[in-house]
């Protein structure tokens, strides 16, 4: 992916427009060929190159993050949706167009569920920015309230965006199934607590509490109790998100730093003199990383 973007990124003169013509039509057959899961464990960098100055670079980038989200929903909704809220109008639009397209992919093999599911996922990034901006008219104000939310899906149809739910499991490259390189069993959330405290520091983050259900709830539980924004027997816990908005930075820059410390793990774990399978030393050196999902470029949710 690296050195696709970087030959399409050279001014081009008749040899090197050849082999950029070149380098494309693989990239083309590529993305049919190499599995979606392959493209999923690069996600960032693909989005990060949303905005490359190559037209055909685009136009085949986007096919491959639409062939993502037809394939992992679920997962690359969080990851993608903040292109639908972009402040450049341009950015914007592609992310829509890619949208658009993966819910007919998904309306065409009759995936309703989740082509549902991508579109209710506007109304919830709405909601999450919105409650980012907001700026209380007190300084000394700690807390708000907040109405529930109630979307064009139930909110429990969403995976929660934290790590154990969007992180890869392992990587299996002939699996046609996201059940098997994603964990299975992930708790839903229910309802948003109504009642929102706000951090003290100048940019007013607010911390949003989440009452979490199990994946596979009863009927029963689900009609009488989805809305309510307090504590319910049925509950099996809270889930806590750091919600804010970066007045002069940029969340995108966090999360990618996230990104460089699932790499620096995955080395630890293959090291031998920090891994824990050497009986002689066992460090278990390790970096504790969280989710960071970006809802525009200067708005975002992090996992508590």
């Amino acid at each position: 992916m690296t050195l696709w973007f970087d030959l399409n990124s050279i001014q081009s003169d008749d040899v090197i427009g050849l082999n950029q013509d070149k380098a494309n039509e693989m990239m083309v057959t590529f993305m049919k060929k190499i599995p979606p899961v392959s493209y999923y464990s690069v996600l960032s960098q693909l989005v990060s190159r949303i905005g490359h100055k190559d037209d055909d670079v685009v136009n085949i980038l986007c096919a491959i993050l639409k062939r993502i989200l037809i394939k992992f929903p679920a997962q690359a909704m969080w990851q993608l949706g903040w292109l639908r809220h972009s402040i450049h109008s341009d950015r914007k639009k592609k992310g829509e167009d890619i949208f658009r397209g993966a819910q007919k992919g998904l309306q065409k093999i009759e995936e309703m569920r989740m082509h549902d599911l991508l579109e209710g996922s506007k109304d919830l990034f709405e909601f999450l920015i919105n409650l980012a901006k907001y700026k209380p008219k007190r300084q000394d104000q700690k807390s708000l309230q907040i109405m529930s939310w109630k979307g064009k899906v139930e909110l429990k149809e969403f995976l929660p965006p934290v790590q154990a739910a969007l992180a890869l499991s392992r990587i299996t490259m002939g699996s046609s199934n996201s059940r098997d390189v994603f964990p299975r069993n992930v708790p839903r959330i229910r309802a948003f607590s109504s009642n929102v405290p706000m951090m003290s520091s100048k940019a007013k983050p607010k911390k949003l509490i989440a009452f979490a259900i199990p994946e596979a709830s009863p009927k029963k539980f689900e009609q009488s109790s989805r809305y309510t924004t307090a504590a319910q027997p049925g509950d099996i816990g809270e889930m806590h998100f750091l919600v804010k908005q970066e007045a002069k930075g940029d969340l995108r820059k966090d999360a990618r730093v996230q990104d460089l410390n699932n790499v620096i793990n995955r080395l630890f774990a293959q090291s031998a003199s920090s891994n824990k399978s050497n009986k002689w030393n066992h460090r278990r050196l390790k970096l504790r990383t969280f989710a960071v999902t970006c809802l525009s470029e200067d708005c975002g949710i992090l996992e508590w």
